[in-house]
């Protein structure tokens, strides 16, 4: 059977990769695991128990990819279409990345309300949680998150507060999960936050009047025992090469998180997933390295192949790739 085109299997790849992301969002969104989330990056929740943060804090269930971070784009429906933007209660459970005219429309991966309990008067985080494969990206990420929250920010105009009744602002936070993160960052916890300097005077402002915002970065790698322990927890969820037995293992053992038949689900897919994206990318970089000194050298394909060393077993899915490629060249 002849292989695929290399266009169709981009294509492919591309698609594998969206169902990761997909498997990403619905891995964290699983409540025992913001609740993790929480507990370790959210200052308003450390002193409370991940049970109970799981139980009573986290209102609603959280939506992924369904509200838009830019103010003149709909938010998504469950059923795909798109929503009113007009309509009230568009804070309250979200999801998504931002979205804009050129660019396309982006939603907020995760979006959900949090309550602090025992406070004396009841306070609501409006908290976004993002999932990145890496840290490499074409302008400063800092910048997108912080972007994230202003934008958590000013959407609560008619939603939570109407005219100017500003003290209802509820703080944000916008946490980002880097996957990939490059040696400086992994197994990092990063917060960016506002806070008050005193130029000339001793002014003191009720900190709750402007720690309105927090942006938390995440930078994953291989964790170990004494990392802290949210650090670990996401590099062993996330994870695309560790099984789904070594993964339930784990996470009921250290973090008494009980994988369901959901997260199962998706572990297995995001192995599978993961080792297909691998082999591909695996076998395109060999494809453009084999043509590369055919081109250069002015080498046959075999020639190529043994100046590379490609294995035995993977030389004729190899010619057989060539031969596509250059048959549509």
């Amino acid at each position: 059977m002849a292989l695929q085109s290399v266009v169709a299997q981009t294509i492919d790849a591309t698609g594998q990769e969206a169902q990761y992301d997909a498997c990403v969002k619905r891995l964290l969104s699983e409540k025992s695991i913001l609740a993790w989330i929480l507990k370790e990056c959210v200052a308003e929740f450390a002193p409370y128990p991940v049970k109970k943060i799981m139980k009573d804090c986290i209102v609603g269930e959280p939506k992924i990819s369904v509200i838009a971070v830019d103010r003149d784009e709909p938010d998504r429906t469950e059923n795909g279409g798109y929503a009113d933007e007009t309509a009230e209660g568009r804070i309250e459970g979200t999801n998504t990345e931002d979205n804009s005219a050129r660019e396309g429309r982006v939603y907020y991966d995760i979006r959900f309300t949090a309550v602090v309990p025992d406070t004396k008067e009841p306070v609501q985080l409006i908290i976004n949680v993002e999932a990145q494969k890496s840290d490499k990206t074409s302008y400063p990420l800092i910048k997108r998150a912080i972007y994230y929250g202003s934008r958590m920010i000013s959407a609560q105009k008619n939603t939570v507060f109407v005219n100017s009744h500003y003290e209802k602002i509820r703080k944000v936070y916008s946490i980002w999960i880097q996957m990939n993160a490059g040696k400086e960052k992994a197994n990092t916890i990063t917060e960016y936050s506002i806070s008050e300097k005193n130029i000339v005077g001793t002014v003191k402002e009720r900190k709750n009047n402007y720690d309105l915002m927090t942006v938390i970065m995440i930078g994953l790698g291989k964790a170990q025992e004494a990392d802290r322990p949210i650090l670990r927890l996401l590099d062993v969820l996330l994870s695309a090469k560790t099984k789904p037995d070594a993964k339930k293992a784990i996470l009921e053992r250290d973090f008494d998180i009980p994988m369901t038949s959901a997260m199962r689900e998706e572990a297995n897919i995001m192995c599978n997933l993961g080792e297909g994206i691998r082999e591909e990318t695996t076998a395109a970089v060999r494809l453009q390295a084999v043509l590369s000194l055919m081109k250069s050298l002015n080498l046959s394909a075999e020639e190529a192949i043994d100046a590379l060393a490609i294995p035995e077993e993977e030389r004729q899915p190899l010619l057989e790739r060539l031969d596509e490629e250059l048959a549509v060249r």
